[in-house]
């Protein structure tokens, strides 16, 4: 978290640096301001997925062992 804060209040200083400085620097600022929050992100995202489980892959506790659900009969069906 004090990462992805760093790199979002260094990204508020280049957007800031855009609109102060006019000279060809400006572009390089611009380039921080668009790509650290990718950056960011995709460190943050790094950083979460190496502690655990991911949590949309690992089954919920109901699902494993849960009986399958009856058949319903219908008007349909051949009894």
């Amino acid at each position: 978290m004090s990462r992805y804060l760093t790199s979002m209040a260094i990204r508020t200083v280049c957007v800031l640096l855009v609109v102060v400085v006019h000279s060809p620097v400006r572009w390089v600022f611009a380039v921080g301001a668009v790509g650290l929050p990718y950056v960011a992100v995709v460190m943050a995202n790094a950083r979460r997925s190496g502690r655990g489980a991911d949590p949309i892959t690992t089954p919920s506790r109901g699902a494993v062992g849960a009986a399958p659900s009856e058949p319903t009969v219908g008007p349909d069906s051949a009894e």
